[in-house]
């Protein structure tokens, strides 16, 4: 069982994660721990290492190897371009769950959303990085008298070194562009939010975005560059998820679990059987299930849980067999933005009253799942709204 315990019952105004949920990690393993952030690297980038390698195949194998270390310094620059926003986030009380590399790049997931001026020396932070590394490789290029321009250059390891150069000038131009989720789209953002609503200015950086990425798309279709277009389509969908998310977690601030929390809910016992849960889901709109002995919570059975049990272990099997014992649960006066980056997919938040004392357990009070949150901040929303008088 997974708790998100708050403050004591005597202060209950946050309540920080003992486990952090990643659903994101799907297809990706732990690389390394920089300053407690775990660096994870997607399977597809080892893709993209082995298509860089197989370059050199019936070729100069020694360029196809070059070829394959520029990659990996490259993305170690990109690493140090995350772990800037990552350490500066810090810097705010704003903890980072990890780092993801992609074959287009990396993301750093913060765990909670910076405020505006935060937000804008954090977006600064990773481009200022390429920065620093651009001037450093250019002082060495310098002083080493290579010329800047890799095509007058024929031994291949100074010209990886130049290549490096302008590789970090153009991630800093490419990641202060003014549109979402570039870097220079939340500058953008943070920059109108001092003038107009935050969702709204959301909205216009996340429009340029995509608008950005349909010209991209365009001109890669013209110029027939499958990355490019790889890259636009990135960008368009990464404009619309994060302007929808950041939407959400806005909506959220403010609001605690007790407030959106399904209190009309059933249990299962551990001694019913899956015809019983079978009558139950077929009975109502609820479609996962807290399992109970006596009043402790032993799991959780969802719809894919049940019917994966019926079709294995028939309608006579007990629920106990095939419930999930791992469960995520949190006290009732946590705040809802922060419960929003423990959600699982299509596995409920149960909502336990915190323990009086030492010996006792969390008693069940509610449910959370993400369609019930979704409906919650989107009546919130509208209620909150000034009716207008025709």
């Amino acid at each position: 069982m997974t708790p998100i315990p708050p403050q004591p019952p005597e202060h209950q105004s946050a309540s920080p994660f003992r486990r952090l949920q990643n659903p994101s990690d799907s297809g990706s393993f732990l690389l390394a721990v920089i300053a407690g952030i775990p660096i994870r690297i997607h399977f597809t980038f080892l893709l993209l290492l082995v298509l860089v390698a197989a370059t050199g195949i019936g070729g100069n194998q020694g360029h196809s190897l070059i070829s394959v270390i520029y990659v990996i310094l490259l993305f170690a620059c990109v690493v140090l371009h995350e772990l800037g926003h990552a350490l500066t986030a810090r810097r705010y009380g704003i903890r980072t769950y990890d780092i993801v590399l992609y074959p287009i790049g990396g993301v750093a997931r913060l765990q909670n959303l910076p405020d505006v001026k935060s937000e804008l020396w954090i977006a600064l932070a990773g481009p200022a990085v390429n920065v620093v590394l651009a001037a450093l490789l250019g002082i060495a290029i310098a002083a080493a008298g290579v010329p800047f321009d890799p095509s007058q250059i024929p031994a291949p390891l100074p010209r990886l070194v130049v290549d490096l150069f302008w590789s970090n000038i153009a991630l800093f131009a490419f990641n202060m562009l003014p549109a979402f989720p570039m870097d220079g789209g939340r500058v953008l953002r943070s920059f109108l939010a001092k003038y107009l609503d935050v969702l709204v200015a959301t909205r216009i950086a996340a429009s340029i975005g995509q608008g950005l990425a349909l010209l991209l798309g365009l001109w890669s279709l013209f110029t027939l560059n499958p990355l490019l277009l790889l890259i636009a389509v990135f960008v368009f969908v990464a404009a619309g998820q994060e302007a929808n998310a950041y939407q959400t977690h806005v909506l959220a601030t403010g609001h605690t679990v007790r407030e959106a929390m399904l209190r009309d809910f059933h249990t299962l016992s551990v001694g019913d059987t899956l015809r019983t849960a079978a009558e139950k889901l077929l009975s109502g709109s609820q479609h996962d299930f807290p399992v109970v002995f006596g009043e402790e919570v032993q799991g959780v059975l969802t719809r894919a849980d049940l019917l994966r049990g019926l079709a294995q272990e028939g309608p006579d099997a007990y629920v106990a067999g095939v419930m999930q014992r791992d469960f995520t649960y949190v006290y009732p006066n946590t705040d809802l933005e922060q419960v929003l980056q423990a959600f699982t997919p299509n596995k409920p938040i149960l909502v336990m009253e915190p323990p009086q004392t030492p010996t006792d357990s969390p008693k069940l009070i509610g449910m959370l799942n993400q369609e019930n949150v979704l409906e919650f901040l989107i009546i919130s929303h509208f209620n909150s709204r000034p009716h207008r008088l025709d």
